[in-house]
């Protein structure tokens, strides 16, 4: 355990264009990933996997039975189910790649407009339509070491708590997915998005900048990358509750 907690995060992905190659499409998707991400508050206690194959039953006249013959497996499905509260008791966390979550979060609690905020939030980065691809947008899931790419089949939001004026306190929001891969080379955009996607990591006691590369990266000469990240000075003497973020690194390249 290094004292980092991994958030479970979804991400808009640009629409492929049908000129470039697969590299250059991952790559375009990961330098305009800060653009829609949302990380969720609270990490969901339960994420359901779904996994299904199509038969086809053929119905010929004067039979009692039929032979199930296979026609296809279908796409898999992902259920998630987490808790958005604005009651002001839920800590807001340590920096993140969500920004327009975290200057919600920021807000005092009396504002009442963490919820509204967050729904609207999920809902341009999930659900809104695009005009210029004529669609709704390709995800990205990645909680741990899942990594689910797909498109949005259901958004259900069950507000459960108000305010005296009616302002939505508490919601808890249900997504459903289907896997689906927009990208013709998958295998290059998955291994830039993980397992080395920007991670945050709060300082405990007795650790050091080497040991944490060396715990994060598998090798403590990143150390330098990890200071520029954190605009660091004296970064030979961190303070115990100090908050790192540790930035993606491409290991293949030359150093």
């Amino acid at each position: 355990m290094n004292g980092s907690i991994s958030k479970l995060r979804i991400v808009s992905l640009p629409n492929p264009d049908t000129s470039g190659s697969g590299v250059s499409k991952a790559l375009s998707a990961v330098q305009t990933l800060t653009s829609k991400i949302f990380e969720v508050q609270i990490n969901p206690e339960e994420i359901t996997r779904n996994f299904s194959i199509k038969y086809h039953e053929p119905n010929e006249p004067g039979t009692n039975g039929s032979e199930f013959q296979f026609e296809k497996v279908n796409p898999e499905e992902l259920e998630l189910r987490f808790i958005l509260d604005g009651t002001g008791v839920v800590p807001s966390g340590g920096p993140s790649l969500d920004l327009a979550g975290s200057a919600l979060a920021a807000l005092p609690s009396e504002a009442q407009a963490y919820v509204p905020g967050r729904v609207a939030q999920l809902q341009a980065a999930v659900y809104d339509f695009k005009d210029e691809s004529h669609r709704t947008p390709f995800l990205m899931v990645q909680y741990g070491k899942l990594v689910f790419m797909g498109l949005l089949l259901n958004m259900g939001v069950n507000y459960n708590l108000f305010s005296p004026e009616g302002i939505p306190l508490r919601a808890e929001v249900t997504l459903k997915l289907k896997a689906h891969t927009p990208f013709r080379d998958s295998a290059s955009l998955l291994s830039l998005l993980s397992p080395d996607l920007t991670r945050h990591h709060q300082v405990l006691a007795g650790e050091n900048i080497l040991r944490i590369c060396d715990d994060v990266y598998e090798d403590e000469k990143y150390y330098l990358e990890v200071a520029r990240a954190n605009d660091l000075v004296n970064f030979r003497d961190l303070q115990p509750g100090t908050h790192l973020i540790l930035p993606p690194i491409d290991k293949t390249a030359k150093r």
